[in-house]
């Protein structure tokens, strides 16, 4: 990845629309070096240790610094965020993003039989419980009525409105 390449950005953030930025590398610049103390190489010559380069990359006219990406991989996620130079290495980002989705919207069915099954064992083992799910009950079958017989209502009055219309009366 080097200057005037594509630099791909991809960031997923919990609750929120995950987006894709495409952008230009502008600059690439090799920062220190950090030096990891407990590897083999370490152990053997006291050297070793990763090669960091910060990328300036222009998203959509605005210039932005993405620092401590390592040289040894096509492909780097920092927190929220993935970045990669490789279109197909994002591909695979947003694919593996659409899968875990899929396989979430597969569970729902699971995890409303669970909540249903839940229930009921609630109501089985707490009484209070119990009176307050058959009190929710109660309340809403009401309501439905309430409404059911204000629709009905409704139609009686337009029915009846129509029928003492001056409009509709015929003269003998």
């Amino acid at each position: 990845m080097g200057t005037g390449s594509s630099f791909y950005i991809h960031t997923k953030r919990e609750g929120q629309e995950p987006t894709l930025a495409i952008g230009v590398v502008k600059e690439k610049v090799l920062q220190q070096p950090q030096y990891q103390l407990h590897t083999v190489p370490n152990a053997l010559n006291g050297m070793g240790g990763q090669q960091l380069f910060r990328f300036t990359v222009n998203v959509n006219g605005s210039d932005r610094v993405i620092p401590d990406l390592p040289a040894n991989v096509e492909i780097a996620s920092k927190g929220d965020e993935t970045y990669t130079g490789n279109p197909q290495a994002m591909m695979q980002v947003v694919d593996s993003m659409m899968k875990t989705a899929k396989d979430e919207l597969g569970r729902e069915s699971y995890n409303n039989m669970i909540l249903k099954v839940g229930e009921k064992q609630m109501e089985l083992l707490n009484p209070r419980y119990a009176e307050e799910k058959q009190r929710d009950r109660t309340i809403k079958e009401l309501v439905d009525h309430r409404k059911e017989t204000d629709s009905k209502l409704d139609k009686i009055l337009a029915f009846m409105q129509e029928l003492t219309s001056p409009t509709k009366k015929q003269n003998p």
